[in-house]
């Protein structure tokens, strides 16, 4: 193939067709380098400083209590076997809608735990370091795309785009939580498997297609979010490059096949694709439990425009999105309305130029498409929404946003000298100030306390992040040495609960907690009547081990025959509510102590 030379390249730079190869050693410059480095840089500075932290939320569930994760290399077979909760909970539960097939973080932390054992440090390096890669490999893709990276140091769209990127705030949780390595695995396999087949169009070596699929196999075994790049490819090939839509897809056969194979594989793992047949009763893990069909879509339009808000004005942040931190709507609420005709606007703009192959258009289809997965449009995904699934998104508005700046942006300023000040000051400005708030972030994961100290500012109606706070103040005064500290944290913990189950009154979490809560005021003031008081409203409200397993240690001291009266009641009372079981279990326990056989 004749290689253009770097004066046919610059006539032909706005020129979205390009067949060349892009690695080109006439047109990648050693600049490119720097700027590659660069961008590694701006990674860790931003991120560095989450490298001395600990495990955080769902850390627990990936690593530090999952038993398969735990056994190291001896524990991949069964990583990749079975639902990825199986390791935690020890049996396949189906808590959420679809389960959880996610192998490939798993299995990187097997291998750390096999040779460093348990070490939050090292994973969070690793997080950095992948999430620097892909950056790098995002500004590697958008310049394979439009087929131009300036080679001076005056940045183009690709450079500007992996800055925009880096720096945006609402990665933050991606990268400093160590379980959301799947997102980033995920991401990084994706892009990966575009840049083979933008290879393979400029090449035609067929080897290229096959390295991309197994490329994208990764990725769904990473996360099953990787399946949009199914229409993602052959979007960017249409757009970026000459041919008919149709002969693309043809083209792009391999993938299917990968695809296929993966939900082979996960359904043999799982024992289903989507429904278990079990309906998902828990309102933690079903937000739309208590919602009607049309508040469930007219709240789901209200999320999807928060994530378009989130984009452009990150702020502020928070990791809970549970009910009802986001508030169940209906059609008649502007915030229902106002995204929906939006998306509509977006979405009529990206076909009426998809034939002129804009840039805008092909960023909103980017958007849209590999968003739809985390939308709960198609199927339920356990939650409202969450900032971790704008990751692999946001690309779509990273390249839009600095397609603007470049080259929009100059077009409207009519002297010649100012344009690419302007055009660098923009890039400063937004560079900076996403920079600052995502600095200002970072140090709110430094652990779970502080995280929910942060967020339940944030989250304020999340039965979920009030619970969350009140459980961690409830652990601190379970830890002090002094009754007047255990005193004082158990009653900063106290309306956190009282919050947790005014909106969520059956929520067992929280009334676990609340449980704990009145067994640790007992403890200091011993007024046993409040104590049965509580208990007997938990029970009512939504039975918790904690309260039999505090009422069997109340059975070894002195108080065991004011416990009688206190089971005759409660068995009453699920009598009453038809609990027959209930009823019987706690006349057992009454005629126990009674000495009663």
């Amino acid at each position: 193939m004749k290689r253009k030379t770097s004066k046919e390249f610059k006539k032909n730079r706005h020129d979205t067709n390009l067949s060349t190869d892009i690695i080109d050693t006439r047109i990648w410059h050693w600049t490119h380098g720097v700027k590659a480095a660069f961008l590694v840089a701006l990674s860790f500075i931003l991120y560095g400083q989450s490298i001395r932290f600990g495990y955080v939320l769902d850390d627990e569930i990936v690593i530090t209590e999952n038993a398969f994760v735990k056994s190291g290399i001896d524990g991949v077979w069964k990583i990749l076997t079975t639902e990825s909760f199986t390791g935690y909970l020890g049996s396949q539960q189906d808590l959420v809608a679809g389960a959880r097939y996610r192998p490939l973080s798993l299995i990187t932390f097997a291998l750390e735990y096999h040779f460093l054992g348990l070490n939050p440090h090292v994973s969070h390096f690793i997080n950095v370091l992948l999430y620097a890669i892909s950056v790098v490999l995002l500004a590697y893709v958008v310049i394979c795309m439009r087929g131009h990276e300036p080679s001076g140091w005056m940045p183009g769209v690709p450079f500007i785009a992996a800055v925009f990127f880096a720096v945006h705030p609402v990665h933050t949780e991606v990268v400093a939580n160590i379980k959301s390595r799947d997102e980033i695995l995920s991401f990084l396999f994706a892009l990966l498997a575009l840049v083979m087949f933008l290879r393979f169009y400029a090449s035609r070596q067929k080897t290229q297609v096959l390295v991309g699929s197994v490329f994208f196999f990764l990725g769904l075994l990473a996360k099953e979010n990787a399946i949009t790049f199914l229409a993602v490819i052959p979007l960017v090939l249409y757009f970026f490059r000459k041919g008919n839509l149709w002969q693309i897809m043809r083209g792009c056969w391999p993938l299917l096949v990968a695809s296929l194979l993966y939900l082979w594989i996960r359904y043999n793992a799982v024992g289903y694709i989507l429904d278990s047949g079990k309906p998902v009763t828990g309102l933690m893990n079903n937000p739309f439990l208590e919602a009607t069909v049309a508040e469930k879509y007219a709240t789901i339009f209200y999320t999807l425009g928060l994530y378009v808000k989130l984009l452009f004005f990150p702020h502020p942040l928070t990791h809970d999105y549970y009910p009802y931190h986001i508030p169940l709507i209906r059609w008649n609420d502007i915030r229902a309305i106002l995204p929906c005709l939006l998306y509509l606007v977006m979405l009529g703009y990206a076909l009426l130029r998809f034939r002129k192959k804009e840039v805008a258009a092909f960023c909103v289809l980017y958007f849209v498409a590999t968003l739809s997965i985390a939308s709960n449009i198609f199927f339920p995904i356990g939650t409202f929404m969450n900032e971790r699934f704008l990751y692999m998104p946001s690309l779509g508005f990273c390249f839009w946003l600095a397609y603007v700046v470049k080259e929009r942006i100059p077009e409207w300023i009519p002297y010649p000298k100012l344009k690419h000040v302007v055009s660098l000051g923009v890039v400063l400005l937004i560079g900076g100030v996403f920079s600052v708030k995502t600095m200002m972030r970072v140090p709110d994961w430094k652990d779970t306390f502080t995280l929910d100290q942060a967020d339940v500012k944030v989250s304020r109606n999340s039965a979920r992040a009030n619970c969350f706070m009140g459980y961690g103040l409830y652990r601190k005064g379970i830890a002090a040495t002094s009754n007047e500290e255990k005193l004082r944290l158990f009653n900063e913990a106290t309306p956190y609960i009282q919050k947790a189950l005014a909106i969520h009154p059956t929520y067992p979490d929280a009334l676990t907690t609340k449980a704990g809560l009145l067994a640790g005021y007992y403890q200091i003031d011993g007024d046993l009547k409040k104590l049965l008081n509580g208990f007997y409203y938990i029970q009512m409200s939504n039975p918790v081990p904690f309260v039999d397993e505090y009422l069997d240690y109340l059975e070894r001291t002195d108080v065991r025959e004011e416990l009688i009266p206190f089971y005759e009641k409660l068995a009453s009372g699920f009598q009453g509510k038809g609990n027959h079981a209930r009823a019987a279990y706690y006349r057992q326990r009454a005629n126990q102590l009674k000495g009663v056989q």
